[in-house]
């Protein structure tokens, strides 16, 4: 839903509030809560209450909707970010297979008629059993807080502005590059308009999409004391990459997959040796692993490795 919008210089940005959004937004959340410390109280009093089967069945689904946030790009595609969340969920069921998997395209993944229709299943008992008490007070909350933000932008200058939305994005006179696994780059003028919208449950994340011109960012809104501590999730990362031995089966696998026995051969050590080594940098989420017949072959998670930097500076500069 629209909210406002601002002009200034040729600039256009518009400011949106989408309900299914943030509901996706608290799903990623659950899926991956060890990433999301300024959200714990709200996890932890949530996974409470919510039922066990509930709770494991968007985690399960997190493997292949990027932990709910491929979902997610459907919230800011008209008509899903004007609806209310119910009616959207049945626009999503109406929408044909091939649809689905051309929002997934972009991941390099795709997915069953299965697979989407139990997606749907668990947005819909999410929102019944769940998230339906929480938009109550949150939908008004920030589309207040969107209304503030209107205001200030108009007084201190969009660009200057957008630069204060999160710590990785940089302005250079009309561009706006986006500090990720990469660096992308916009020039404003060749946008023809740029979406705001505001989440209490996407930080520490740098959240963009663009799509037919329009660059959607999002302004991280903090509800809780962010917890001291470090996310679990980096540190079994550091963990796996601080020893010799995986970081040579990672360069062995550089180009191409491998299975357990060829990486024994290739580095002198033991299969049993290998095979530890490689369930920690799973665990880590570092390699992919797919059976070809009587052998499981290893890969590099290249999306993981263009991220480790980014899930550094998350942590440690903000």
């Amino acid at each position: 839903m629209n909210i406002g919008f601002c002009y200034e210089n040729d600039i256009n940005v518009e400011f949106t509030f989408s309900p299914l959004s943030e509901m996706l937004a608290s799903m990623h959340v659950l899926s991956k809560p060890e990433h999301h410390l300024d959200r714990m109280k709200w996890v932890r009093a949530t996974t409470e209450e919510m039922p066990d089967k509930l709770l494991e069945d968007i985690r399960k689904y997190g493997s292949i909707t990027n932990e709910w946030l491929i979902v997610m790009d459907f919230s800011v595609i008209s008509p899903y970010s004007e609806l209310c969340i119910t009616d959207a969920l049945k626009e999503l069921e109406k929408l044909s297979l091939y649809k689905w998997n051309r929002v997934y395209k972009p991941y390099d993944k795709s997915i069953s008629v299965e697979e989407k229709s139990n997606i749907i299943d668990i947005m819909k008992r999410y929102y019944e059993i769940v998230f339906s008490h929480e938009i109550n007070f949150l939908q008004p909350f920030l589309i207040h807080t969107i209304k503030r933000e209107i205001k200030t932008y108009r007084e201190e200058g969009l660009l200057n502005r957008i630069d204060k939305i999160h710590e990785r994005i940089e302005i250079k006179e009309t561009e706006i590059i986006l500090h990720k696994n990469k660096e992308y780059r916009f020039d404003v003028k060749k946008l023809s308009k740029i979406s705001i919208t505001a989440s209490t449950f996407i930080s520490p994340h740098l959240l963009m999409y663009e799509d037919k011109g329009i660059l959607y960012l999002t302004i991280l809104v903090l509800m809780e004391e962010k917890e001291e501590t470090v996310p679990a999730d980096l540190v079994n990362l550091l963990k796996a990459l601080g020893d010799e031995t995986r970081l040579k089966i990672l360069h062995e696998m550089r180009k191409e997959p491998a299975a357990t026995q060829s990486l024994a051969v290739n580095l002198k050590l033991t299969e049993a040796g290998i095979s530890k080594h490689l369930k920690v940098l799973s665990s880590a989420g570092l390699v992919n692993k797919v059976r070809q017949g009587n052998y499981m072959m290893y890969s590099i998670n290249k999306d993981a490795i263009d991220y480790i930097p980014y899930k550094l500076y998350e942590y440690i500069m903000r």
